[in-house]
């Protein structure tokens, strides 16, 4: 794990897996905060690897969304057939299954998915990613280990980063989008076309304008799905740094809008209509 930031305490706890696998884990964590990355890098550990090794492992497999959505039945199915494969090795750990977004799997899916969990193949271990744990059925969380993945400290990114030799202005800058993420935060810095950066700056030219201003931004936010999701996501990261040292009448704005970013996307993953879903929101902020 030496190649990635971790906060001390998911540091522990990942140290404390790969010296004594469980049969499957779940990590959450917000987007962005690298939990994938530690997913592979468990793996690789687990397998005996070098880093970045795990994607093209032979008995190794990474089950995503299809088409950044959903994971479905079938997708499942295929991985059982996967597993029902024989491993022709006598290591004690023969195969990684890790599941990226396992929040995103169906009802369907995680049924299926839960036979696997009950009674994995002898030598498998199963690394499931989750934007929260609570998003995933009872019976799945009853039956995984699972780690949060806290944010590592700011003074501890700007110095993990400015050792890749990125310029201080541009960490800053990072960091200041991604709240403090470690994965976000590698992101933004290795593509200067990053998409959140357009979110940003509508994130940013919200918050200065009045409520009847904002109102008139809700058909482009409505018709633009993925910047609609963005600039929540960044208004929200925006509302958790400016939390950590706000007081007065500045704390209750930004605890209004860290409500509504909450409860606006909650609406539209729920099937909301955007239009209203949006003008609710800025209508709370």
């Amino acid at each position: 794990m030496s190649q990635l930031l971790l906060h001390q305490r998911t540091q522990a706890e990942v140290t404390s897996f790969v010296n004594r696998p469980s049969h499957a884990l779940v990590l959450s964590g917000p987007p962005g905060s690298g939990k994938l990355s530690i997913a592979h890098n468990i793996g690789e550990e687990l397998l005996g690897l070098r880093p970045g090794a795990l994607s093209s492992y032979a008995y190794a497999r990474v089950l995503s969304p299809a088409d950044g959505k959903t994971i479905g039945i079938e997708a499942v199915r295929e991985l059982e057939h996967f597993l029902s494969l024989k491993v022709p090795t006598h290591q004690a750990i023969k195969r990684v299954v890790i599941v990226a977004d396992a929040h995103t799997m169906t009802t369907e899916a995680q049924n299926a998915l839960l036979k696997t969990i009950e009674e994995p193949p002898v030598g498998t271990i199963l690394l499931l990613t989750a934007a929260s744990e609570q998003a995933l059925l009872p019976t799945i969380r009853s039956r995984v280990q699972h780690i949060g993945v806290k944010r590592p400290g700011a003074a501890d990114l700007q110095a993990f980063f400015q050792k890749q030799n990125f310029p201080s202005d541009a960490i800053k800058r990072a960091l200041s989008i991604s709240g403090g993420l470690p994965g976000l935060t590698s992101a933004l810095l290795h593509d200067a076309e990053h998409p959140l950066l357009p979110a940003t700056q509508k994130a940013r030219e919200l918050l200065g304008l009045s409520t009847f201003e904002r109102l008139t931004h809700i058909d482009e936010l409505a018709q633009d799905r993925a910047l609609c999701q963005d600039t929540l996501f960044i208004l929200q990261q925006m509302a958790l740094i400016s939390l950590r040292t706000a007081s007065g009448q500045v704390a209750q704005r930004w605890q209004a809008v860290l409500a509504a970013t909450y409860n606006t996307h909650k609406a539209l993953q729920g099937g909301a209509q955007p239009k209203l879903a949006l003008c609710n929101f800025f209508l709370s902020i």
